[in-house]
């Protein structure tokens, strides 16, 4: 679970691993976690091999620490190197007070988007309805990066669950967020993704959480190095992450998404009203972004007929 000032439990070379490489910055002269000469720089000063995009996670943790200032710097935040983060929605029916604020000022500056949530599902079914929730949180906002279920619950081990129904409920959250047009990825440290899931049967990507200079593992996308990181516009410590694949081409920025058995539209990620043409076909999208389909209709004083798929037919 993503928590300000909590270490991931970790195998013990990557904790040396990362104690190490802290005891030698300064012989390398870089700033930890920034870009230096095109590359960005782990503990050590050494490049991160593949990394290509620097994010934060963002919770309602950095907005109260900020609160001095006014809240969160997002101009500041994107001028200091950040162009992605993953904005906390926090757990079933109980969504993070800042969760909007985040999500939209974010958006404002530029900065890309994605979300992540807590999981306490103890089957299936409730991993599935936790998908829906979150989907219902994420329609009104840019999505631009993955979707990320926190599986780190000792809700789930307390109840006995077992590696493969650990499993079972991650392939069931992530199938659904993925059915629905949007992009997930498993957020995991070390030890949960050696012990508690069964890498061999979830094809999903990663969102790897191991402190230290150690970055790699099975369907690794996204690192998250530090809790420790200071960012531009935000009071107090940060947690810092690295993308490692190129997400602008794997979530479209246009396309159908589905929820709760609606369809909806995006355009630069963002949900549209009104009438939209995809590849030659008119639809039209009523004032919450829902296609109307299987009717007829007067719109500004013209009557219109949509087939079931949406599609205008007349006139």
């Amino acid at each position: 679970m993503i928590r300000r000032g909590t270490l991931k439990t970790c195998l013990m070379a990557g904790i040396l691993a990362g104690t190490m490489a802290m005891s030698s910055f300064t012989a390398y002269g870089a700033e930890a976690w920034h870009m230096e000469n095109g590359q960005y720089v782990d503990a050590s000063g050494n490049a991160i091999a593949g990394a290509l995009e620097k994010g934060i996670t963002v919770t309602k943790y950095q907005n109260r620490q900020s609160e001095g200032k006014g809240g969160i710097d997002w101009g500041k935040v994107a001028a200091d190197g950040v162009t992605f983060a993953m904005v906390r929605i926090g757990y079933h029916n109980d969504r993070d007070p800042y969760y909007s604020i985040n999500m939209e000022g974010a958006a404002e500056k530029g900065i890309k988007t994605g979300v992540f949530f807590y999981t306490q599902a103890l089957d299936t079914a409730t991993a599935v309805d936790e998908a829906k929730y979150v989907l219902r949180m994420v329609k009104d906002y840019k999505v631009s990066y993955p979707i990320a279920y926190d599986v780190e619950s000792k809700h789930m081990l307390d109840n006995g669950l077992t590696k493969q129904q650990i499993t079972d409920n991650i392939n069931a959250f992530c199938k659904t967020i993925s059915d629905a047009g949007y992009r997930p990825v498993v957020y995991a440290n070390n030890e949960w993704i050696t012990n508690h899931i069964d890498m061999s049967r979830m094809p999903y990507d990663v969102w790897y959480a191991r402190y230290g200079t150690v970055n790699n593992c099975q369907n690794r996308t996204i690192w998250q190095c530090t809790d420790q990181g200071k960012v531009d516009g935000i009071d107090g410590n940060v947690t810092i992450e690295f993308s490692f694949v190129d997400y602008n081409s794997l979530i479209p920025s246009e396309g159908w998404k589905q929820i709760d058995g609606f369809w909806y539209y995006t355009k630069d990620y963002t949900k549209q009203t009104g009438w939209v043409d995809v590849q030659g076909k008119w639809y039209y999208l009523d004032s919450n972004g829902i296609m109307v389909r299987n009717t007829t209709m007067d719109i500004e004083g013209t009557s219109y007929t949509f087939s079931e798929d949406g599609a205008m037919i007349s006139p």
